[in-house]
């Protein structure tokens, strides 16, 4: 018989097949060379162990006299047992000499009776065995199912105890092994495994996962092989953008030598795919990972001189910056000649050109498809969204309201202005990418052009009106009314907190109530069971907070301080037999440490049986103004001080909240001029004395013009200002200073006489909007759309189509037709109205490709989007006759899609 090595591996689990035969020391004899060079003594399992080579039977005799039975004497000899005779095999444990094989040794390591073929004959395969006796781990190896010991057992339990991968036994997918790779711990741990079990056992693993990773498996275990495991994500990002480029280019050449050999174009695509998924995962769960993979990925583009090809990527932060580019370039053609437009037509005409808007919204919808679109450090795409809804809202034409009907004016700036405000401040505050930039900036430009004349007209319509010394034209009311028309019948049916926040517009209320609504979910907006938008009011003019807060508080025309108003507001409620608390800023900021609220304020508002009405004041926005350093702010929930701790005592109260303010403000944008004026009330309002009111500017006088003797001069131009620069400035007479915003929000059910309010943001704020370029829409009407005898339209002022088209007859034909009243005879308890069917359908028909994200359906059918999916099962049971999908909902859940051809087979009718 020819002996074979002993190796130290072998030695320790020979060792431990004693050990679980109960013996705790003792002779190993193992039939082997009689050669080691290994330690003479080491421990194993804390037990000394001493091993000695024996060439003859008196060589082991003499080493058996140094054998002791608390510690382990290992004796190599290459004398078969006839040789060493009885006297001396019965000193060994087993009384016989044990052949070093350590594919045994690996079987009884994982419980096995066999072994699979496979293993045995592996290149190497005593190597291989000794790397798996080497490598196992403290616990030992997960017993192999069945008796069987496979490859696939072995090697993946060997790359979930030493590499951390997968689970014994499980399955290893190429997502597993990418992931694991984009951990720090994935490179050293590879390197500790070659370094303690050998080159033989890490190069058959890695062959393994290769195998089990399919396409996939051949791009990444070059890298592997080579220790780069942590580029085996990033450089499957950047595979996609070399797979753009020509197939003898650079950027495939160095791909090649990164790798080693040439890949087919089908592994590329599957490697890429790959990554993508696994850092969309990470992205979600583990931010520290994705940087790092985002980061490396940038650097390998330009290893690989890909820069060129990165907008193909949907996950390199260059890609997005290059689809950035392309939409920035997009706007800039698609807006670029509105000051032409509207020296030609008027500043209400079209101002974006129509026929570049579908390259506008397919940009937008590739920046939005990136995977970093949404990332919480990612700025560029919010404002670049922004810039869109201008363009949207620049593409419709806006007829020219008469300057007397003041109520169409507020409407306007309530139901579109605000919203293009709100989008300008985001567009505003601007990106470092020159190409986007130049883009965003020539939207502003166009969108300036048509929000400033629109802010002269309604100037105009607010001296004519106020001059006049009317009422509050329509559902408009003014400011001192507030109180008594909508605060305090409300809190004499339900307790009521009244959240005044100084200096908001309905531009940042609109922000506000979209946080509180959407991104909390706590709250829902309600608005007057005989309307569909949310209240507005007149501020007191000059619009500054000693007239127009105070007149608010006490119910009528009065200007004063904190005292006036704590004294107005405790005579106005007792007046409407009501019990009221107001607190002011002083009382707010007095909590304790550890404590959001002051204890006064909490008590306030819990007792709902003993204070119906409890007032807030929130100083944050108008502070904000007052800073020297110009600049707008994005406003939520959760920056205006003390509101979310004041909303969340109320909803745990039950109480529901009136959000409302004393004025707005404009914001500073370091682009104005200042005037120098002797007297001035506030930096946007002056006396008439002197200098005549000139362009940018208007007269008012009136009663309810409480400073300058009842006659003022107002700035209407936001650029314009009479005093030091500021951040931002009230006391004018534009409607983002003069419109105040009224907002209804419950925490529960609605109040008696008010319903959920449908959607408040315009069509354009939310998506693509079908346009008609020969379009001359007529002048909206100032009545409100729910005191019509037929609605014809969700808001009041979204332009009105100018004649049905054959297309847009479909809704009317479906509705008349006799399977409609079949299908609706046969539909028990359908609350919805045949006009609100024709609604949807008419909104559908025109949105692009008959597809309407869920608030712009529920806005059609004029009910809150809460309600929509109840409203939507009645549609469909109407609509989608025997089961047909006639009117469904998109895969991803968000949107309603509408199949015409079906619509129009089903109810007979011709398209």
């Amino acid at each position: 018989m020819t002996a074979t090595s002993a190796s130290l591996p072998v030695i320790r689990a020979l060792i431990d097949q004693a050990r679980s035969k109960q013996f705790e020391g003792g002779v190993i004899g193992i039939l082997a060379r009689p050669e080691w060079d290994g330690p003479a003594e080491f421990e194993h399992e804390s037990v000394p162990v001493r091993v000695m080579p024996c060439p003859s039977a008196l060589a082991v005799r003499e080493a058996l006299l140094s054998r002791s039975s608390e510690r382990w004497l290992v004796v190599l000899t290459d004398r078969d047992t006839d040789d060493l005779g009885l006297g001396i095999t019965a000193h060994l444990v087993g009384k016989t000499l044990r052949q070093p094989d350590p594919w045994e040794a690996v079987r009884d390591g994982f419980g096995a009776t066999r072994l699979d073929h496979r293993l045995v004959t592996a290149p190497h395969p005593r190597d291989l065995a000794n790397g798996f006796l080497t490598a196992t781990p403290e616990g030992g190896w997960a017993p192999a199912r069945g008796g069987l010991l496979t490859p696939d057992h072995a090697f993946s339990s060997l790359a979930s105890a030493r590499l951390g991968l997968g689970r014994a036994g499980g399955e290893i997918d190429s997502g597993a092994v990418l992931a694991w790779s984009s951990h720090p711990a994935s490179a050293t741990s590879l390197a500790d495994l070659r370094s303690l079990a050998g080159d033989t056992i890490v190069d058959a693993l890695l062959n393994w996962i290769g195998r089990r990773t399919g396409a996939t498996g051949k791009a990444v275990a070059p890298l592997l092989r080579s220790g780069r495991s942590r580029d085996a994500v990033p450089l499957g990002l950047v595979t996609r953008a070399v797979l753009s480029s020509a197939m003898e280019s650079g950027p495939r050449a160095l791909l090649r030598a990164q790798l080693g050999e040439r890949l087919s174009d089908p592994v590329l695509q599957a490697w890429a795919s790959d990554s993508e998924t696994v850092t969309t995962d990470l992205l979600v769960r583990d931010s520290d990972a994705a940087a790092h993979v985002l980061a490396r990925a940038e650097t390998l583009l330009d290893t690989l001189e890909a820069g060129s090809f990165a907008d193909a990527s949907g996950f390199l932060r260059r890609g997005l910056s290059s689809r950035l580019a392309t939409l920035g370039e997009a706007l800039r053609l698609a807006t670029e000649r509105a000051s032409v437009r509207a020296r030609s037509h008027g500043p209400d005409a079209p101002l974006a050109d129509l026929a570049r808007l579908p390259a506008v919204e397919q940009a937008l919808a590739e920046v939005e498809s990136h995977a970093l679109a949404g990332h919480p450090d990612e700025s560029r795409v919010p404002r670049a969204h922004a810039a869109v809804r201008l363009t949207r809202w620049l593409a419709r034409p806006a007829h020219p309201l008469p300057t007397k009907h003041l109520d169409s004016h507020v409407a306007r700036h309530r139901d579109h202005d605000a919203w293009v405000d709100r989008a300008a401040d985001d567009v505003w505050t601007g990106v470092s990418d020159e190409g986007l930039a130049q883009g965003l900036r020539t939207v502003l430009a166009a969108a300036r052009l048509r929000r400033s004349s629109h802010d002269l007209a309604f100037a105009a319509a607010l001296a004519r009106h106020e001059g006049d010394g009317k009422n509050a034209p329509g559902e408009v009311a003014n400011l001192e009314e507030v109180m008594g028309r909508t605060v305090l019948p409300l809190a004499k049916a339900q307790p009521v907190l009244l959240i005044i926040a100084d200096g908001m517009s309905a531009s940042v209320a609109s922000e506000v109530v979209d946080d509180m609504v959407h991104r909390y979910e706590s709250w829902l907006e309600c608005v007057p069971q005989n309307q569909d938008r949310r209240g507005t009011a007149l501020a007191l003019l000059p619009t500054l907070t000693r007239v127009s807060r105070t007149s608010l508080l006490c119910g009528e025309l009065r200007d004063g301080g904190q005292a006036e108003e704590q004294d107005g507001f405790k005579n106005l409620c007792r007046a409407a037999g009501v019990k009221g608390a107001l607190f002011h800023k002083r009382p707010l900021d007095s909590s304790e440490a550890g404590f959001e609220l002051s204890h006064d304020v909490t008590a306030a508002i819990d007792d709902v049986a003993g204070t119906q009405l409890v007032a807030c004041v929130l100083n944050t926005i108008d502070d904000a103004l007052d800073r020297s350093d110009p600049g707008g702010t994005s406003w939520n929930a959760s920056n205006i001080k003390h509101l979310r701790p004041l909303l969340d005592a109320a909803r745990r109260s039950g109480r529901i909240v009136v959000l409302t303010s004393d004025h707005g403000h404009v914001i500073e944008r370091r682009e104005g001029r200042s005037l120098a004026i002797a007297g001035a009330s506030s930096n946007r309002s002056r006396p008439t004395t002197g200098t005549p009111a000139e362009e940018g500017e208007v007269r008012v006088h009136g009663a309810r013009v409480l400073l300058h003797g009842g006659d003022a001069i107002l700035a209407v131009d936001e650029r314009l200002r009479y005093g030091n620069l500021k951040a931002g400035y009230h006391g004018g007479g534009a409607p983002a200073e003069v419109v105040v915003p009224v907002c209804v929000l419950t925490p529960a059910r609605e109040p008696e006489g008010w319903r959920y309010a449908p959607p408040q943001s315009p069509d354009w704020w939310r998506g693509p909007v079908a346009v008609e370029q020969s379009a001359e829409p007529p002048a909206p009407s100032a009545a409100s759309p729910r005191s019509q005898q037929t609605k014809s339209s969700p808001t009041l002022f979204d332009v009105t189509a100018p004649a049905p088209t054959p297309r847009e007859d479909l809704a009317t034909a479906v509705v008349a037709s006799s399977t409609y009243r079949d299908q609706r005879s046969r539909a028990a308890r359908v609350l919805i109205t045949n006009d609100q069917v024709s609604s949807l359908l008419r909104a559908l028909l025109a949105a692009p490709a008959n597809r309407l994200d869920n608030e712009s359906a529920a806005a059609s059918l004029g009910i809150a989007t809460v309600q929509f999916s109840g409203a939507l099962g009645q549609v469909q049971r109407l609509l989608n006759v025997e089961q047909y999908p006639v009117l469904s909902r998109d895969a991803d859940g968000v949107a309603v899609v509408l199949d015409t051809a079906l619509l129009c087979e089903q109810f007979e009718v011709a398209e």
